[in-house]
């Protein structure tokens, strides 16, 4: 088997506008909302790495024994944003952008094919700094019908 080559580091610096994202680093468990039944609530790992000398942040995302998932974050300089992509072992798919810590919330807002739906869906993430190595991320889904923005998921997270 032929070895992987080993790139040259660049004398670019990484951009200094991801360290906004320096809080997805390591390994976090996020405990979602108990659902009303009284069912187990759901339980989402995170696990965040800079990569390509550290110009992107890959943030892998797993429900145990449902599916998994990657969010590549990148700055856009051109734009003036976070720009990210989402891909998950599902198929669903999608890019969606952040115009990065605004009163306290990062929001990402994008578009997204959702296998699981059978269709297209604006999805909005909002995280929220609790504290060191403690954050929450509230999903929204956008109503077809109304444009109005539903809650999805609440999740707790905390580094591991």
């Amino acid at each position: 088997m032929p070895e992987t080559p080993v790139l040259p580091p660049t004398d670019v610096p990484p951009p200094e506008q991801l360290r906004a994202l320096d809080f997805l680093l390591g390994h976090t468990r996020c405990v979602g909302e108990t659902p009303a039944d009284g069912s187990a609530p759901t339980v989402m790992h995170m696990y965040g790495e800079p990569t390509l000398g550290g110009h992107y942040l890959n943030v892998d995302v797993a429900w145990p024994g449902t599916m998994s998932g990657r969010w590549i974050f990148g700055w856009n300089p051109l734009d003036g944003l976070i720009n990210i992509y989402y891909v998950a072992d599902s198929g669903t798919q999608g890019t969606a952008a952040s115009a990065g810590w605004q009163n306290g919330e990062l929001t990402v807002t994008g578009s997204y094919s959702v296998v699981e739906v059978g269709g297209r869906r604006t999805v909005r993430d909002v995280f929220r700094l609790v504290d060191d190595g403690h954050f929450t991320i509230t999903s929204f889904v956008r109503s077809p019908d109304d444009d109005r923005w539903v809650p999805l998921d609440v999740y707790d997270c905390r580094r591991v």
